[in-house]
C-alpha cells in the first residue's frame, strides 16, 4: 500500500511538472551594463494590469511586485543607475505593464483530463509602456513588447528543469526593464 502511494505521488508530480516555458525573445538581450560614467537615481511609478479575457482588469499588489522586483533588477545590473525607487524626482519613468496572452481553458481542461497527453498552448504577451522625464522637463514614450509561450505536454517533462514559469517570466520582465533602460541612457535621459 505504501508504495502504491509513492508511484501514485510520484506520477502526479511528474505531471505536474509536464510543462515548459519558451521566451519569445522579441527584443535584443540586455547584458549587465557597464559600471564607469555617471550614474543617476531612477524614480517610478507602476500600474499593471492583463487582458487575457477581452478588457483590461487591473493587477493586484503581487503582480506589480513581480514586476518591480525585475525593475529594481534591471536598474542595478544596468550600471547607469545609482538608485532605484518608487516616488517622484530626478530622472522619472512612469511604466504601466500589459499581459495580454491566448489560452483556452477548455484545451487546459482536456490537457488535464488526459494527464497531458493532449498538449496545451497558452501565449503570454507583454506590453511595457513607460514615458521617462528628467529634471530639465524633458519626456519621452517608450513602447517594448515581448513575451512567453507555454506548452502543456507530457514530453516537456525533459525541458521543464530549464524552462520553468517561474524562471523565464521574471528573466523576460527583466530583459524588457533592461531594454527600457538602454533606450532612456541612449536618448540622454541618464546623464
Amino acid at each position: 500500500m505504501k508504495l502504491i502511494r509513492i508511484i501514485l505521488s510520484a506520477a502526479i508530480a511528474l505531471l505536474a511538472s509536464s510543462c515548459a516555458t519558451f521566451p519569445q525573445n522579441r527584443l535584443p538581450k540586455v547584458e549587465a551594463g557597464s559600471t564607469g560614467g555617471r550614474k543617476v537615481p531612477l524614480t517610478y511609478s507602476l500600474t499593471s494590469a492583463h487582458n487575457i479575457t477581452g478588457s483590461r482588469t487591473e493587477g493586484g499588489e503581487q503582480q506589480k511586485a513581480v514586476y518591480r522586483k525585475s525593475l529594481v533588477a534591471a536598474a542595478e545590473k544596468s550600471g547607469h543607475i545609482s538608485s532605484v525607487k518608487e516616488g517622484k524626482g530626478g530622472v522619472h519613468v512612469d511604466v504601466d505593464m500589459l499581459n495580454h496572452g491566448s489560452g483556452s481553458m477548455v484545451l487546459a481542461f482536456i490537457s488535464g483530463f488526459t494527464f497531458t497527453a493532449i498538449p496545451a498552448f497558452a501565449e503570454d504577451n507583454y506590453t511595457l509602456t513607460a514615458t521617462a522625464r528628467n529634471s530639465s522637463g524633458k519626456t519621452r514614450k517608450y513602447v517594448l513588447d515581448d513575451g512567453v509561450n507555454t506548452i502543456i505536454w507530457l514530453p516537456m517533462i525533459f525541458a521543464m528543469p530549464t524552462n520553468s514559469l517561474t524562471t523565464i517570466v521574471p528573466r523576460t520582465h527583466e530583459n524588457m526593464f533592461g531594454n527600457l533602460i538602454l533606450q532612456m541612457e541612449k536618448d540622454g535621459f541618464l546623464r
